[in-house]
């Protein structure tokens, strides 16, 4: 197969930029190897040769580590030639490779600086041997500002880590102000060639910068003679390259067909590098290396139908994902289980049944050839207070995984300021925070096979929401350490109880949309419907999103995944009811094998309770502060003044009942 010679996206503007005589600010992907004309190479080995294939005459790279280098042994001598041309030209004097020093430098140590009586003496030191030898941005790029404004001699001059010139991008000491101020010079003084193959071009400086922010602005910034590239990750086209290269160095690559039986259809390893260009976007350079090194390491092959398995396991170090090793009968018993623990939800326990059976199928219009992006699921749970929202989240969390360790819960009430958007993602480098990392990137780094519940959602500031936009369209989201967190294995679950209340004005007080509750308080859960229920709190929804905080494209995102829970109604309450005394049996039981038995009055006192008032409004938080004020702290206060020895109580029963004035009695049986 004959492999087309392709470049990195960028070096297209990096051309350009340099036929427009501008000197270049390289900054983002530059540590990362490229791909120059089907070859990889480094950003220092690319930089070297473009100049040379330009027939550039000297090109050099200085950092602060290691000096100069040059790309060519003989081009250090033309440095040094052109350095003592340009004193002998500002001096007006030839000066001797080795003049006299009529006040040498301590122990004959050139790396001493010169008395100031000397002002070309810094110069002819640091000449010859001492070039590649560290030497102070300050001093090396007064020299370069020498070398760059003559016109004979086509000069290249590379900036290694120039995102490293100052400590703060903001606030620095006067050497490195005077470091940057001459680098300037250098960019704004640097001569145009005169004559020769390259008459025109000019004499150029090469900024390479990993990190922009720490460049300060005013270098840059309305600076006619510098132009900013950005070296980005590889794209699609790139990654497809590195596969249909390098597809036979992965473990059985070499037993993908290259060649097509039919010229109109894509051969074996043509439609696996098609399907690796989609999985692995967002990866870099090196990223694609490690892969087919885990491919080898692990024995997983790169083949269409095992691709997928191969980048999920680069990611997230486990070869089966639990959704799909769901059993059959778990699945298919989900909408039973889920509903024992969320009663009177039926409606949204569908929904999340419906998520489960697509997820153990894997068939889905998200995917990206065999692999969905995004996350298995995503719900916008709204409705009342204490409906089994959170629960229902939790008890998803138990059935996959069989516990709660997967449950994640974030309360978006903590993120009500703007800057608490860094919280999520974590702070770039440089500000505080930076070295935590960001809260929800961390869990799913750490975790990436997760329930991820955000609790009331519409509390947090419409800026940390926008965070939201590229996990659900693009299943990941890059912290500011640069590490990416992949959502295409959780299940991401908004709360809200928009609609619920009233929502007024802060300032005024005045009533800007009623909610259903009051209406509810007054009138009772039976005058509405779920129909009437649903059409109320999806209008809210929509009215928030699109008209209060300006975000229709959430809204969007969202889709048809908005859950509308119901209210509490009634005939729901001794199911619940049921549900909590069970739980009481069993912390009894597991703690001192008691045996706890209820009578019909506890249920029938527990309705009567949530009768009374606004109770029902609260929804299931209050029958269960209900049954703790009814029988929980009176049967410990009872155990505590009847048994003086705990362990007595292994193997009794007790028989509980509630008494006309709701008074607790307790029988041991």
């Amino acid at each position: 197969m004959n492999l087309p010679l392709i470049s990195a996206r960028w070096i297209s503007d990096f051309d350009k930029q340099l036929h427009r005589r501008s000197h270049i600010l390289l900054y983002g992907d530059i540590h990362d190897p490229l791909v120059w004309r089907g070859n990889y190479l480094s950003i220092q080995d690319f930089l070297s040769s473009y100049f040379q294939e330009l027939d550039f005459n000297l090109i050099l790279r200085y950092d602060s580590i290691d000096g100069f280098t040059f790309a060519e042994p003989q081009m250090q001598q033309e440095f040094q030639r052109i350095s003592q041309e340009q004193l002998r030209h500002r001096h007006g004097a030839a000066p001797d490779l080795q003049p006299p020093n009529p006040n040498p430098a301590p122990n004959g140590n050139p790396a001493i600086a010169p008395p100031r009586g000397n002002p070309g003496a810094v110069l002819q030191q640091r000449g010859n041997a001492q070039l590649n030898r560290r030497i102070p941005p300050e001093e090396a790029f007064g020299q370069l500002r020498s070398v760059l404004c003559q016109t004979e001699t086509a000069i290249a001059a590379v900036i290694d880590l120039g995102d490293m010139l100052t400590a703060d991008p903001d606030r620095y000491a006067t050497e490195e102000r005077n470091a940057l101020i001459l680098l300037q010079r250098c960019t704004l003084e640097a001569a145009t060639i005169q004559a020769g193959t390259l008459r025109g071009y000019r004499n150029t400086v090469i900024i390479l910068a990993s990190d922009l922010k720490r460049v300060p602005v005013w270098f840059y910034n309305n600076n006619p003679y510098v132009n900013l590239v950005q070296a980005t990750y590889p794209n699609k086209a790139e990654r497809k390259y590195f596969a249909l290269r390098f597809g036979a160095n992965f473990y059985e690559g070499d037993r993908l067909n290259a060649r097509s039986a039919n010229p109109n259809q894509a051969s074996e390893l043509e439609q696996v590098a098609e399907e690796f260009a989609d999985l692995t976007d967002g990866f870099k350079t090196m990223d694609l290396e490690a892969l087919r090194l885990t491919s080898i390491q692990n024995r997983l092959p790169l083949n269409q139908r095992d691709a997928m398995r191969l980048v999920d396991f680069y990611k997230f170090g486990q070869r089966d994902e639990p959704f799909e090793q769901l059993s059959r009968e778990k699945v298919s018993r989900a909408a039973e289980t889920l509903s024992q623990e969320v009663i009177g939800q039926p409606r949204a326990i569908q929904a999340v049944t419906d998520m489960l059976t697509t997820a153990k199928v894997g068939i889905s219009l998200s995917q990206v050839r065999g692999r969905n992006s995004k996350p298995k699921g995503v719900f916008f749970f709204v409705g009342p207070t204490g409906v089994g929202k959170t629960e229902l989240a939790k008890s998803l969390s138990r059935l996959i995984f069989g516990d709660e360790e997967a449950f994640a819960r974030f309360d978006m009430s903590e993120y009500k300021e703007e800057h608490a958007a860094e919280k999520l993602a974590g702070s770039p480098p440089g500000f505080v925070g930076y070295e935590e990392g960001g809260q929800l990137t961390n869990r799913v780094l750490a975790n990436p096979y997760s329930i991820l519940l955000f609790d009331e959602i519409e509390k947090a500031h419409p800026k940390v929401l926008d965070k939201f936009l590229q996990v659900l369209e693009d299943g990941r989201l890059t912290d500011g350490k640069g590490q990416t967190a992949y959502f295409n294995q959780t299940v991401i679950i908004f709360t809200s109880n928009i609609g619920a209340s009233d929502l007024t004005d802060p300032q005024t007080g005045a009533l800007i949309r009623p909610g259903i509750m009051n209406q509810v308080q007054h009138g009772g859960t039976s005058q509405y419907t779920y129909d009437q229920v649903n059409q109320h709190f999806r209008e809210e929804v929509s009215w928030y999103f699109s008209s209060r905080i300006g975000r229709a494209e959430l809204l969007n995102r969202l889709g048809d995944n908005i859950v509308v829970f119901d209210l509490l109604r009634s005939q729901f309450v001794t199911q619940i009811g049921q549900k909590f005394l069970g739980q009481l049996q069993a912390s009894s039981q597991e703690k001192y094998r008691l045996f706890l038995k209820f009578d019909a009055s506890i249920l029938t006192g527990l309705t009567d309770a949530m009768q009374a008032g606004d109770n029902l409004l609260f929804g299931g938080r209050r029958i269960k502060t209900l049954l703790e004020t009814l029988v929980e702290r009176p049967l410990n206060r009872w155990i505590f003044d009847n048994y003086v020895n705990l362990s007595e109580m292994a193997g009794q029963t007790l028989e509980l009942s509630l008494e006309v004035d709701n008074k607790l009695r307790v029988q041991r049986s």
